[in-house]
């Protein structure tokens, strides 16, 4: 008799545990070009998306239903075969309970705290998003016209600025509050960029072992790591390449030898680099007698272009490149994300300024080398 009651006691445990795991996903399509479509519940790996479990949409529902013993990140997602300007990718924390999911024109995820959160934060994303295309293009419209005036200019400007600075203050909270899960984890990995180094360490520092061990997680930790390396107040980072001759040069040939010496990471192909060249050519002429050097540092792919570029840009003073591309040691020595990109070394090599363009390199230059 104790031995068929231990097996009742151990069959309700299973079944309580059971119920305990289990999820249901229960969904809606507002789209009748997707009836009889199928909806994926999809699971993000190195590589790609991964197909784990697949819905039939039927009377506009769909229904997913399993066991999870942890909260997961999953992505229900719609055939994009059927109409790709509809489709839609919902990442969810997919937990035990049950969460309704409604595919309209806009998206929206009930039935858990952590999922209706970000359900309001993509729906001020998307907002946001309309706000600033509103912005951008009264400004052109209004450059157009002739009728753009510096104070609806300044007053756009402030606007788009706000704007933003409220979306990105609203992701990093969302993101803060759940770097303990999955959904804030890949929240990270998508939304770090819009964060200041200093928040995305904050960030970080709340991170198990193991999310700083994945490979895309580590490249930011790196970089993080190298852009304190590159800080205002810290020497220089040698860097060793070939002239246009082929020459071996390094930037320790020029820095921290009695000039002020500005590094200068441009390319050829760069459009933003050769609207800003006029001005460092200018201060090179200017400057030059009174103790100024500089060093380009150039992410050109071949050696035609480069030099072209040399020349087209009237640009006289040292060159050195590795003609990588992106893929040249530089951009991770340095942390960069994008050209031009200057680094100004007094004359001991210590880092003094970053990014300086136009008026502002006027006015520093000035300033140190009246």
């Amino acid at each position: 008799m104790r031995k068929v009651f231990n097996l009742i006691i151990l069959g309700v445990l299973l079944i309580s545990c059971q119920t305990n795991s289990r999820y249901t996903i229960q969904g809606t399509v507002a789209h009748e070009v997707y009836e009889g479509a199928n909806v994926f519940m999809q699971v993000m790996t190195a590589d790609a998306m991964e197909n784990i479990d697949t819905a039939i949409v039927i009377d506009g529902s769909f229904t997913f239903t399993g066991q999870v013993d942890s909260a997961v990140l999953r992505f229900i997602t719609l055939d994009e075969t059927v109409q790709a300007r509809l489709g839609a990718r919902v990442p969810v924390l997919l937990e035990p309970g049950t969460l309704t999911i409604a595919i309209d024109s806009v998206v929206t995820v009930t039935g858990s705290k952590v999922n209706e959160a970000y359900t309001v934060l993509r729906e001020k994303q998307r907002e946001t998003h309309y706000a600033l295309l509103n912005i951008t293009t009264s400004y052109a419209q209004a450059k157009r016209d002739g009728t753009l005036t510096e104070a609806m200019e300044e007053q756009l400007t402030n606007d788009y600025d706000r704007i933003n600075s409220e979306l990105i203050e609203s992701t990093f909270e969302f993101t803060k509050d759940n770097m303990g899960n999955e959904l804030g984890g890949y929240m990270f990995i998508t939304s770090h960029s819009m964060f200041e180094p200093d928040r995305q360490q904050e960030l970080l520092d709340l991170a198990n072992d193991a999310f700083k061990a994945r490979e895309d997680v580590s490249r930011v930790i790196k970089r993080l790591e190298n852009l304190a390396n590159v800080a205002i107040g810290k020497s220089f980072v040698d860097i060793t390449s070939k002239d246009p001759k082929g020459n071996e040069v390094s930037l320790s040939d020029y820095a921290g030898k009695g000039k002020y010496v500005l590094v200068d990471f441009w390319a050829a192909w760069c459009g933003p680099c050769r609207n800003e060249m006029p001005n460092v050519v200018e201060a090179y002429k200017k400057y030059k007698e009174k103790g100024l050097e500089i060093v380009g540092v150039s992410l050109d792919r071949t050696h035609e272009e480069w030099t072209k570029g040399i020349s087209e840009l009237e640009m006289t003073w040292p060159q050195m490149s590795d003609l990588s591309f992106w893929q040249s040691p530089v951009v991770e020595a340095y942390a960069i994300r994008g050209i031009p990109h200057t680094v100004l070394l007094d004359p001991d090599g210590v880092i003094i300024a970053k990014d300086l363009r136009g008026e502002q390199l006027e006015a520093k230059l000035a300033e140190l080398m009246p």
